[in-house]
This record gives C-alpha cells, structure tokens and sequence, in this order.
C-alpha cells in the first residue's frame, strides 16, 4: 500500500484509474462469493458496494446500505481474503449491528459485533485473514452478549493484538485494524464517519463518494433486502440450511418478547447494586418478617403518548411496568402524560407504590408532540432520570437532538419510530 503523503499527491485521473481496478475486482468477486456462497452472495448482489479514497476510511465501512473499500486496502487482498471480507461487510447489514448498537459503547460494539461475525464465518470453513482476541466459548452467543463479556476478558488484549499488526508479528499483519481495535466500522449515524482523518492518513483528501449514513428506513430495507433473498434462494436452492434459517429467522421473525427487552432495558440502565438486609421495619407491625434490600434508587420518567393510540395498550404496559419496578428495591416513578403538550403528572416511590389497577384518568386526545416530555425534564433537574420509557405509536415531532439519559421507545403494535436514538421495541 502507497503511503499517505503519496496518496495525497495521486493526481484525479490516477485516483479515478485506481478506484475504477477496484471496482472490476470488487464486480468479479461478488459474482464468485455468489457461486460460492449463495446466500451471502444474494446479499452482496443488492448493496452498492463502493471503492474510495478517503482519509476517514482506512479499512471498510457500512451503514446498512452500502458497503466502502479503501482501494488500496481491498487492493491488495488475496482473492480468498477479499471473499471473507465482503462476507463480513454483508452479515453487517444481514445482522442489522447499525441498529443493535443502541446507547452502547461504539468501539467495544464493533469488536463484539466482528466476533459475532467472525464464528458465523469460521463455521462457514471462511479462513479469516484477521482474528480478534476472543474466548472461543463465545461461539454462537449475539453480540450484546459477547459485549457484556469482553471488558473482563479483553484487559491490554487489544493493544497488543494491534502492537503485533503494527509490527508484523500477526501473520496477515497486512490487514489493519479500525478504529478501536474491531476490523471495520459499521455503525456510523447520520453521516458519524465524516469526521477528523484517521492518524496517519491526514492529507489523504476526502472522496465526494464517502458519506456513510444509516437513514430512516435503513432497517426496514435490510429486512426486506434479506427477505428477497431467502425467497429467491428457497426458489432456486431449495429451504435454507439450519444454520442460516436460524439465524434469518432471528432477524426476520424475532421471538424475544417485548416484557424480556424492556427488563433488559431497565436493568441495564440501573447503576445499583442490590444485597439483602436485616428484616424490613415498615412489615414488622404486621407481623411478617421480610428481608429488605438495599439499593440505589432507580429514577424512572415513563411518558404516555395520549393522542388516542396507546389508550388500548396501557391496562398491559402499567401492569408489566410495576412489577419491574417492584423488583428493584427502592425507586421513584414519574408519569407524564402528553399528547402535543403536557396534560398530566403524577409521582410514585417505593413507599407510595405505583398501582396499575388504579383508575388513572387520561388526559389530551390530539396531535403527539414529544418535546415537552424531555423538556419537562430538563426543566426539573431533581428528577435526575435513570432512564425514560416513552409509549406511543411513534407518530409525531420528535426532539433534535438525544437527551443524556437512555430512553426507549416502546411502540404500540402498528407503530414505528422516526429517529435513530434511543431503544425501540414494539409491543406485538
């Protein structure tokens, strides 16, 4: 690969010469990739992918629509590494890790989301060019599992897994790792890529054709992407491998149930700990010695969305809601009800409890603005919010920008959500 300073001094017509030979190559191998492997080959065959150079990209980069080389990195691949690497862009958009991401970290997702990849691939007999530090019982466990272990696991392993790239001491010590340690990056939003040059590459230029951005209506293409080509391989190859339906099927029909997520969300969101204590006083005069916890108080804002949608919806989502919040000790609750403009709130605490049965009068009827929910908010810095959940059928204005705590959205069945912040899940 050229250095930097002489890449910046390609004149237009040799970078265009340079960019026009990857693309040849990139056409010729997506058609073998779909001789070789049909299903990730019919995937490839529906993405553009595009060859650039551009001092923010050093390796590849995908934002569920499309897939980016660098030219001189796909370049100088053997064929069987350019066919494990266009795999592995595509089981990006296949997996939808754009949208998994969520509020977590987005360096340490990207090396769990390689590793998800990376045993999809080892198992598919792909020799992988790069490996990442891993345990090898983290094989066929998701990438927000596989996230959830490696802090522990991981201490200097990357720097010195990215010493040895550097040094040559990797025995593909050609292929360079993104930024953070994981091989790519996947999961840019709203153009998050254009952003300073990668060390190293400063004076590269940036290439008009380089603008990674996950756009409304990005998951629901890769969805439908992946569902024409699981109809067209059943058309012509017959029902899909087990391992393949699997893990289609996760995608395409998840099972996880709404309750599950928004327990997941919550209890991750939850910065205490919990341990057990002498007997609670406040059961003592009723004779009954129970054990009481400990804990950090859990903050949470739930807003309702009461235009009209969700009227149907909330007997089911206070009834689940306070038994999650049941299980968490002590916990202050504030319920805002909205529809373009406050109408309602109400305050619960673990001593004052929160009662889902209870006649609850709602409030407002028209258009849904969800602004003055997160202004509220700010407007009140003694709430403090651990998280807030927001129920609605996702129909309305929507603030700028996200707020600092984690929100979910939690949408009605026939909803969907307008903004790339913050956890969705739909109550079907």
């Amino acid at each position: 690969m050229a250095e930097p300073k002489e890449l910046s001094r390609l004149s237009p017509a040799e970078v265009d010469r340079r960019k026009k030979k990857a693309a040849e190559l990139i056409a010729q191998d997506r058609q073998g990739q779909l001789m070789k492997m049909p299903f990730i080959g019919g995937v490839l065959m529906r993405l553009d992918i595009v060859p650039v150079y551009d001092e923010r990209l050093e390796t590849a980069a995908t934002d569920g629509d499309r897939i980016y080389f660098d030219v001189e990195f796909y370049s100088r691949l053997g064929k069987d590494e350019r066919l494990f690497v266009l795999a592995h862009e595509a089981w990006h958009c296949v997996l939808l890790h754009f949208a998994r991401r969520q509020d977590r970290d987005p360096e340490l997702f990207n090396v769990a989301a390689d590793l998800e990849i990376h045993f999809i691939l080892t198992d598919a007999k792909l020799k992988a060019p790069f490996v990442l530090p891993h345990d090898p019982y983290w094989r066929g466990l998701s990438a927000e599992e596989i996230y959830e272990r490696y802090p522990r696991f991981a201490k200097g392993q990357l720097d010195a897994w990215a010493n040895s790239q550097t040094s040559g001491a990797h025995e593909s010590a050609h292929i360079h790792r993104g930024e953070g340690g994981s091989f790519d990056s996947h999961l840019e939003k709203n153009g998050g890529d254009a952003s300073d040059a990668l060390p190293g590459r400063e004076g590269i230029g940036r290439d008009p054709e380089y603008d990674p951005q996950v756009k409304p209506g990005t998951e629901e293409r890769c969805r439908e992407r992946l569902t024409s080509v699981v109809q067209q391989y059943e058309r012509t190859r017959g029902t899909l491998p087990g391992h393949l339906a699997g893990l289609v099927g996760q995608i395409l029909k998840p099972e996880i149930d709404w309750r599950e997520l928004l327990a997941q969300f919550v209890t991750s969101c939850y910065g205490g700990s919990r341990r057990w204590l002498p007997p609670a006083r406040r059961h003592v005069w009723q004779g009954l010695y129970l054990q009481s916890q400990r804990t950090e108080c859990l903050r949470a804002v739930v807003a309702v969305d009461t235009s009209g949608s969700t009227v149907g919806d909330l007997p089911r989502f206070f009834s689940e809601l306070n038994g999650l919040l049941g299980s968490f000790g002590a916990y202050e609750l504030t319920v805002i009800q909205c529809d373009a403009k406050i109408g309602k709130v109400e305050k619960f605490d673990d001593c004052h409890p929160f009662d889902p049965a209870g006649e609850r009068e709602v409030t407002g009827g028209g258009g849904t603005d969800f602004r003055p929910v997160f202004e509220y908010v700010d407007e009140h810095p003694e709430i403090e919010p651990s998280l807030l959940i927001y129920l609605t059928d996702g129909d309305g204005t929507y603030p700028e920008h996200a707020p600092s705590y984690p929100v979910m959205w939690v949408l009605t069945s026939d909803g969907n959500c307008a903004v790339d912040w913050g956890t969705r899940v739909s109550m079907r």
